[in-house]
């Protein structure tokens, strides 16, 4: 069972040593004990994804110095716990929301320098994607991913930057198949390059700040550069592509300079997504990788698919600053939200205090226009604890009148990798009102027991 997770409070950043690129995450990491240094030689294919994995499972980050077949040594699971990803931040964890709503509010630019930038100390110009190690993560994926590396796109029009995730998968020397989701602004820069008849270019830094792997998680109508700069308090240094007119991280460990070839699709997956399920296979963009550059002795960055850290970052922590935005636009009475990870980023808790008939339907749909993968909104009253999924599974049993308290919305769109919506997406999604009504709140009232000290009790012997 999942523990209950702390109540969220506006504490204060914390003093911790600065971050501004991976190796200086990876020491505080070692320093916090949050990092497992794993020395013997490990197989790229499936066993260094089992070993993360498991590295996770029991709470920390994993790093690889010797894989098989490699040059370079490969991390993962950096941001794949709460703590973690406050220690990035340089906060408390109950800290975060705060923390990462305002640098939604306060954006800074990124800063362009000249070259030459520690991401291009060494240039490749023959492209080899099987010099890097890449791993085959689980036991079904169709090949190796590159899953963990942030793509950067330009907007053909407005020449503003865009950071997201997609997965590429490596089909050849320097070919790889690129999972475009249909709602994602990288997709609409290639539509719009591919309707001139043109390419698209676009580049992947992998093992970068992790401001950067938080700020690409969001889903941002400005330059998600922005974002890392507001979160690390600082411009964000980039540096020119080489091939291209993209600016990459600076102090990136690699970069591939690619480009979505128009015109072009291929049979794509399948791999372990943050739903818990294989993708299957389907058609999908292709690209091709011109170019890599890469600091000097680098570290190749990996998210093993499925896992906490896939769906922490991909699904939840970044994105609920905006459910809670229009959740408490929607009312007042919303006290708190929360998209619990093992939910894997479509299910959407809400804790209400005594909302007015009718209220509840109106911050549901608020909640459902917060990101696009949202499709199950459930209301409880504040006596339920959101972070305690005992707690919320109690309130859906017990105050939830089938008949009446479910409100569906058919047709609309969501995740097309969600296993129930259609190829494009369709979906149908839901409001659960699991709150008591007006006239039995004072009827009905949770038993709740006061702390006591067992162990006190027992004259200092712990409980048998």
């Amino acid at each position: 069972m999942i523990a209950p997770r702390a109540r969220r409070t506006d504490t204060a950043r914390m003093t911790s040593p600065p971050i501004d690129d991976l190796r200086g995450f990876l020491d505080v990491l070692r320093g916090s004990g949050e990092l497992n240094d794993l020395r013997h030689p490990v197989q790229r294919m499936h066993e260094l994804g089992a070993l993360l994995r498991a590295s996770e499972q029991a709470g920390k980050a994993a790093m690889f110095h010797r894989v098989e077949g490699a040059e370079w040594p490969v991390v993962g699971s950096v941001l794949g716990s709460h703590a973690r990803i406050a220690l990035a931040l340089g906060c408390t964890r109950e800290a975060m929301g705060g923390v990462l709503d305002r640098a939604t509010r306060n954006p800074v630019p990124a800063r362009p320098i000249e070259g030459p930038a520690p991401c291009q100390e060494v240039v490749q110009d023959d492209v080899d994607l099987a010099r890097l190690p890449v791993p085959v993560h689980a036991p079904l994926d169709g090949g190796p991913y590159i899953n963990a590396g942030i793509v950067l796109g330009r907007d053909p029009v407005g020449g503003r930057h865009n950071l997201s995730y997609v997965r590429l998968q490596v089909k050849g020397r320097d070919r790889v198949g690129v999972n475009l989701n249909t709602w994602r602004h990288l997709r609409d820069f290639f539509e719009a390059a591919e309707a001139r008849g043109e390419n698209l270019p676009f580049c992947v830094a992998i093992g970068v700040d992790p401001a950067l792997m938080i700020a690409a998680a969001f889903r941002y109508e400005g330059d998600e550069y922005e974002i890392a700069g507001a979160l690390r308090g600082t411009p964000t240094p980039v540096v020119r592509a080489r091939t291209c007119d993209v600016l990459v991280p600076a102090t990136a460990e690699i970069v591939l300079e690619c480009e979505i070839l128009a015109g072009e699709r291929e049979d794509e997956g399948p791999m372990a997504e943050y739903t818990g399920h294989y993708s299957g296979v389907g058609r999908q963009c292709v690209g091709r990788v011109r170019c890599i550059t890469h600091r000097r002795q680098p570290i190749f960055q990996t998210v093993a698919g499925a896992s906490f850290e896939h769906l922490l970052l991909g699904t939840a922590v970044t994105r609920e600053p905006r459910l809670r935005q229009l959740a408490q636009a929607a009312s007042p009475r919303v006290r708190e939200v929360l998209l619990p990870p093992y939910a894997s980023g479509f299910l959407a808790l809400i804790q209400m205090h005594e909302p007015r008939p009718g209220e509840v339907v109106n911050v549901g749909l608020a909640a459902l226009n917060a990101h696009v993968n949202i499709n199950t909104v459930v209301v409880v009253d504040s006596d339920v604890d959101l972070f305690n999924p005992t707690d919320v599974f109690w309130a859906l049993s017990t105050r939830v009148r089938w008949d009446r308290d479910q409100a569906v919305i058919r047709h609309a769109l969501g995740n097309e990798l969600h296993p129930s919506a259609t190829r494009e997406g369709e979906i149908s999604k839901t409001i659960i009102d699991a709150t008591l009504p007006p006239e039995l709140r004072s009827r009905y009232s949770k038993v709740v027991y006061p702390a006591a000290d067992l162990a006190a009790a027992l004259g200092g012997r712990p409980p048998r």
